[in-house]
């Protein structure tokens, strides 16, 4: 699998756009796209960022493993304890509501980065 075509599938897969992933990165999103394109190889240390922010190895992103898998189990679960929210959690996506656009993607990405972290 070539690199761009894996930076693509990881970033889909994860339900992030370019611009999330290039925030996450300290990079202009024209910049990820040129990766995602092919016109330009992200640095080692993008690849590695982006492993961590993937929550895999670097053999896992570079050999195509599907990243998705365990992360779909999990929205499973999540789904059905929507309806077992404690009241922490419905303030919790009270205040989401509340965010713009732009908030609410820099929340997203963070709270990703602290659920991996705990896996």
């Amino acid at each position: 699998m070539r690199l761009q075509t894996r930076l693509r599938e990881c970033r889909k897969q994860n339900g992030l756009t370019q611009q999330q992933v290039a925030r996450r990165l300290n990079i202009d999103r024209s910049t990820y796209s040129y990766y995602e394109t092919g016109k330009i190889c992200p640095s080692i240390n993008s690849i590695s960022t982006l492993c961590e922010f993937y929550g895999m190895s670097i053999d896992e992103f570079l050999n195509g493993t599907d990243v998705s898998v365990s992360e779909k189990a999990a929205a499973k679960n999540a789904f059905s304890e929507i309806a077992a929210s404690t009241e922490d959690e419905k303030k919790l996506l009270t205040c989401y509501r509340k965010l713009d656009s732009a908030q609410k993607e820099d929340f997203l990405i963070s709270i990703i980065e602290i659920a991996r972290q705990k896996d």
